[in-house]
């Protein structure tokens, strides 16, 4: 088993046994429909200039190549505003790469979310400092615990499909989980939309 495996299922089960510190570094500073729902002025105001977008179920569906051409849309506009962007994902290069050169923007596949080392190698490759750097996607148990156990904002959106691959599919049904004993303490709740 990966270590980032390992991470997910202790964040998950430290979550379920009601450890405050974890249940903390699961819930998302914010929390969207979609990409294309996200203030990204109130990012540019708190001073965020960097954006670590996860690719699956995030910006794409699972293992899809044909992205979506409003999301090519909302790269162009993200660098019109001087954000700088990187795709920032768990899945393989060959996934990852078409992407990339689709939206023109750099990657960082095999990432190994949520291990911290993953965010220092993202940062060291967009040269961008954590105060200053968003990373937005779909899973509580890599995307949003990776990134604020290493500082960094965190804001989730709702899968763009239902559809899932073996490895996403596995974090899904535990996040969906963990969602029902989050929401049971009235501390998240799906489809609760906040900023």
């Amino acid at each position: 088993m990966k270590l980032k495996h390992i991470l997910m299922l202790k964040t998950y089960l430290k979550v379920m046994l009601g450890s405050q510190d974890e249940i903390k570094n699961v819930i998302p500073n914010s929390y969207y429909q979609s990409v294309y729902d996200i203030d990204y002025s109130k990012l540019k105001k708190e001073n965020i200039d960097t954006i670590l977008f996860d690719i699956d179920n995030t910006i794409a569906n699972v293992d899809d190549t044909n992205i979506p051409y409003k999301t090519k849309e909302l790269i162009s506009n993200l660098k019109k505003q001087n954000f700088k962007i990187l795709l920032f994902s768990n899945n393989h290069k060959e996934r990852v790469e078409p992407v990339s050169k689709f939206l023109n923007l750099k990657a960082l596949s095999d990432a190994g979310k949520p291990v911290k080392k993953a965010y220092q190698k993202a940062l060291k490759q967009i040269n961008s400092k954590k105060e200053n750097t968003v990373a937005i996607g779909d899973q509580l148990l890599s995307d949003i615990v990776g990134a604020k156990k290493y500082g960094l904002k965190a804001i989730l959106v709702d899968q763009l499909s239902k559809e899932n691959n073996l490895k996403t599919g596995l974090a899904q049904k535990l996040q969906k989980h963990m969602i029902k004993k989050l929401a049971k303490k009235n501390l998240f709740q799906k489809g609760k939309y906040y900023n």
